[in-house]
């Protein structure tokens, strides 16, 4: 499916309404509070990559935190744009492939990564984190017996391997449990 393809699907999915995705992940504030709190007491700069309703950017924004959101939703980014005047909060917007984001070199302390897996972002974000920056991610895997990565596309993940995509990342959390018919990987690591 090329960009302009997932553009309308995820479109479409906002306009119908996705109330799941307007809270935090829990597993982002447990993140949060036990690492992000003790590195970064003042806040600091963040991105939330595919960040779709901002979720996880409003939370931030809230605490002080100078946050960018790239997602491919125009739908998600003029909602996000709303509630954060709403909240009377500032972030970035930028409508994009993520796969076409410009990252910084050590621009962020902080980057959020939830249910977008493009193994080809891995190295471009763990350059983008300035030196003990942290990566707070979570993705889909898959749960069975051949615990044999994927390696391919956009697939789901293969067990143990989220840590392996950013080998220059010190793991702080790593946990991976089944959830209905898949698993989930929840991950933190530090720069």
């Amino acid at each position: 499916m090329n960009s302009e393809e997932q553009r309308a699907r995820w479109d479409l999915k906002y306009e119908q309404g996705l109330p799941s995705l307007t809270e935090p992940d829990p597993f982002f504030i447990a993140a949060y509070e036990k690492f992000v709190i003790a590195s970064f007491p003042n806040a600091g700069v963040a991105l939330d990559v595919a960040g779709g309703l901002g979720r996880h950017a409003l939370w931030l924004a809230s605490r002080r935190w100078q946050v960018t959101v790239v997602d491919l939703s125009d739908v998600a980014i003029g909602n996000l744009a709303q509630a954060a005047l709403e909240r009377n909060v500032k972030l970035e917007l930028l409508v994009a492939d993520a796969s076409e984001y410009k990252f910084e070199p050590e621009r962020f302390d902080l980057i959020v990564l939830f249910y977008h897996l493009d193994r080809n972002l891995f190295p471009k974000i763990v350059s983008a984190l300035k030196p003990g920056g942290l990566l707070i991610s979570k993705m889909s895997l898959r749960w069975d017996s051949d615990r044999r990565p994927t390696t391919v596309g956009t697939g789901p993940l293969g067990r143990e391997e989220l840590p392996s995509l950013v080998p220059d990342l010190h793991v702080l959390y790593h946990q991976e449990r089944p959830v209905r018919d898949r698993g989930v990987a929840e991950f933190v690591g530090r720069k």
